[in-house]
């Protein structure tokens, strides 16, 4: 069984590998868009962005944003 942190980890870690700061991975949950994260190299930082929300929130640490939205989806 393959753990649900250990596959977001390694979506967040593409967006860092890859560098583009336009790419981005929205999370589901039954099929409804729940956030919407891509990763600046600029800033180092990741990008969530919730659809009834304007504002985005930012995170440095691949670790809290995992975990931010393993609270989402789960």
């Amino acid at each position: 069984m393959k753990s649900h942190l250990v596959a977001m980890i390694e979506r967040l870690n593409r967006l860092v590998e890859n560098g583009d700061p336009k790419e981005t991975y929205n999370f589901e949950r039954e099929g409804e868009v729940m956030a919407t994260v891509s990763y600046s190299p600029e800033d180092a930082a990741f990008s969530i962005r919730y659809p009834k929300q304007k504002d985005a929130a930012l995170f440095d640490d691949i670790d809290l944003v995992a975990i931010e939205i393993y609270d989402m989806i789960y």
